[in-house]
Order: C-alpha cells, then sequence, then structure tokens
C-alpha cells in the first residue's frame, strides 16, 4: 500500500467545494399589487315595525284615562271645526218675551204691511188673502211684519206690529210696541208690558253688546215664505174660519 494514500479518504475530497447551495439568487421576488381599500358597508336601517293595536278588552273605558284623554285635547284648527252656518229652515211670528234682548232689522224693505189673523186660543199669526178681508170684519187686523232677532238665538222672527185703525181711535198697547221696534233698529231692548200704565216699556241694555248678524242669503220674501207656508188663510175651507163660524 502506498504511503501517498490517505486513510478512509473520500474520493471526492480533492474536489472542489460545492457552491451550488450557495448561489446568490439576485432576482427579486415578485411583488403582490397594492390592495384596494376595503369599503365600508354601512348597516341598513331596520323598518319600522307596525305597533299592533290594543286588543279591545285593553281598551281602557274611564275617559279620564290618560290614553283617552289625548282624545279629548283641542286641536289647532278647532276654530274651523266649530265655524258653522245655520240653515234656516222655520221663522216664528211672534211678540218678543219680556226676558229677551231683541233688535229690528232697519229698512223699509225689512217690513211688510198686511192683514193678519190671530188665532185667541193657540196665539198663532196667520197670513190672509186679501179677498177674504172683508168678509172677516172684526178678526183681520192690520199688521206690519218687521224682522228681528233675539239675543237667545240666531234665527230671526217675525214681530208683529198692530197698525192704527182706520176709526183713528189711540191704542197705547199699539202706539209703544211701534215705538219700541223702532228704538230697536239702533239698541238692544227688552220690551215690557205694564199692565198699570196700559203699554209697552222698552227697557235698554246696560253694556254694550254686539251687533246682530243679519242672514245675507235671505230676503223679506224668503222670511214670509218660511213664517207662513202652513199658516196661509187663501179660502172658505181653512180650519181657522170654519171654527169661526162654529163649523168644526
Amino acid at each position: 500500500m502506498s504511503t501517498n494514500s490517505v486513510p478512509f479518504d473520500d474520493a471526492t475530497s480533492n474536489d472542489e467545494p460545492d457552491t451550488s447551495a450557495h448561489v446568490e439568487d439576485n432576482h427579486e421576488p415578485p411583488k403582490s399589487p397594492p390592495r384596494k381599500p376595503k369599503r365600508k358597508v354601512e348597516a341598513a336601517e331596520p323598518e319600522p315595525q307596525p305597533v299592533p293595536e290594543p286588543h279591545p278588552s285593553a281598551v281602557s273605558n274611564d275617559p279620564f284615562d290618560p290614553s283617552n284623554l289625548l282624545k279629548m285635547k283641542l286641536s289647532q284648527d278647532f276654530a274651523g271645526m266649530t265655524a258653522v252656518k245655520a240653515v234656516i229652515t222655520t221663522v216664528a211670528a211672534r211678540k218678543p218675551a219680556k226676558h229677551e234682548f231683541v233688535r229690528v232689522r232697519p229698512g223699509a224693505e225689512w217690513r211688510f204691511e198686511t192683514g193678519c189673523f190671530v188665532d185667541k186660543d193657540t196665539r198663532e199669526v196667520y197670513l190672509v188673502h186679501p179677498d177674504l178681508w172683508p168678509a172677516m170684519p172684526g178678526d183681520v187686523t192690520p199688521t206690519s211684519l218687521v224682522l228681528a232677532v233675539s239675543r237667545n238665538s240666531p234665527v230671526p222672527f217675525l214681530w208683529p206690529l198692530v197698525l192704527p185703525s182706520s176709526d183713528g181711535r189711540p191704542n197705547r198697547w199699539h202706539e209703544s210696541a211701534i215705538e219700541a221696534a223702532r228704538l230697536a233698529e239702533n239698541q238692544w231692548l227688552r220690551s215690557v208690558a205694564d199692565m198699570g200704565a196700559g203699554c209697552y216699556v222698552p227697557y235698554i241694555a246696560a253694556a254694550k253688546l254686539p251687533e246682530p248678524e243679519w242672514p245675507s242669503d235671505l230676503k223679506m220674501a224668503d222670511f214670509l215664505r218660511l213664517a207662513f207656508q202652513g199658516r196661509f188663510i187663501s179660502d172658505f175651507s181653512h180650519p181657522c174660519l170654519k171654527r169661526l163660524r162654529g163649523e168644526i
């Protein structure tokens, strides 16, 4: 065996060292594309859920329960809700009561002079056709119907004022009623019968009361129709005339 041999010498020990494992890679790794910022997703608002109506048994019958009191509170348009207009369907022909303050509408167009019959039992006033006046002496009286209104009601009425008789005899009751109606054209008053004096005495209102509101859509002919549409004596077969003749 040669002295130049090396025991256990690897056959590759004299070879040049293997540098393949240490070769540096001069190529940079590929860069990933930049990431887009994530969009903020807003949370959806929850849909309103219907409020269940209370069971009828759960509703309180107490009018002073808070839930019921809310229904009775005045609304902002309360004034408009109460602004209503009265519809006049009938008109009375009567004298003013002694305790009511009245006004008379001024103007000749609000007076109507005619012949009237007054039922002594019912105190109802009837309009009589002119053809029947001669046949009813003492029962038909010349009357001036004037439009009046009371503080107690917005519905006007016809105030029958007996005119002076043709024989010229004075009558304090008739004269004082006509004078009271004349004063009532400008001021509120009460017309009170004074039995001792034998006349009507007007009492003027102490306070400054507001002016009356007269219907703007009705004429005197309309008031006459509403007052006498069922109280017009047009012929001798009328029940009032039959009673006067003793037929019924």
